[in-house]
This record gives C-alpha cells, structure tokens and sequence, in this order.
C-alpha cells in the first residue's frame, strides 16, 4: 500500500475531503462544485478581484467567471467598481453570500476537526509545512 506515489495519496484525500464537503453544501438546493471554496476565499478576502479568486482558489479565469456568474444570479455575490480605478471590479459578498459562508465555514471546520482526529498538534503544524512546500513546489512547475 506505501508503494503508491505522493499523487495518488493526494488525490485520495481530495476526493474524501471533497465528498464530506459536497454532501452537506452542494445538492439541488445547495452550492455547486467550487462555489463553497469561493465563499471562503471572498470571506477572508472580500472585495478583492476575479483574478485574485482564481489565484486563492487554484481555479482558471473560465471557471471562476462561470461561478461567480451563477453566485451572482443566486444572489451571494455582487460586482463593484474599484475606488482608485473604475476599471477594476470588486467581488463582494451580499448578506446571503455571508450567511452561506459562515455555513461552508462551519462545514470545512467540523471536517477539517474529524480528518484531523488522532493527529497530534505538532503533526498537524508538520504536515502543513510539509504540503505548503510540495504545494510551492508543483506552482513552480507551472510557472516553468
């Protein structure tokens, strides 16, 4: 079983993550795939452009512009001209979109919690040290 490479493991837990995610925000009432880590992008970081979600997010500039379209429409987001420079767009959080975020924000915690279990706290701070470098790692690869 420890013959399998780093992708594979990483692609295992991915897709368990985003199962846990996906059964308690997306459905046919809920958010759409990629619209739950969005809402926690813009509540970190409100008011900060399209390209800077895609960036947060790891998501390409079609994408983000699909989602947040459909964000717009279900009225979680809203477009706002920049202060400085009323060329730049802003994305905003509406009310709804906080209220719909502070859920996504419950929903990752509780499952960060659970995959988190029998996991010491300096285990935990090692191996996000850890993935932060091999996730440095592979933006290089795509900068190359």
């Amino acid at each position: 079983m420890n013959d399998y490479g780093l992708h594979y493991w990483m692609m295992i837990g991915q897709s368990h993550l985003h199962r846990q995610i996906a059964r308690q925000v997306c459905g046919p009432d809920g958010l759409l795939p990629g619209q739950p880590k969005i809402l926690e992008f813009l509540a970190r970081h409100d008011g900060c452009t399209q390209k800077e979600i895609g960036r947060g997010c790891a998501l390409d500039k079609s994408t983000v512009t699909s989602l947040l379209g459909r964000m717009a429409e279900a009225g979680l987001v809203r477009k706002q001209a920049g202060q400085n420079d009323r060329r730049t767009v802003r994305i905003c959080l509406t009310p709804e979109g906080w209220d719909k975020a502070h859920a996504v924000l419950a929903v990752f915690s509780d499952v960060d919690k659970r995959a988190w279990q029998g996991v010491e706290p300096a285990g935990q701070a090692q191996f996000l040290k850890t993935l932060r470098q091999i996730i440095s790692n592979l933006e290089g690869i795509d900068e190359e």
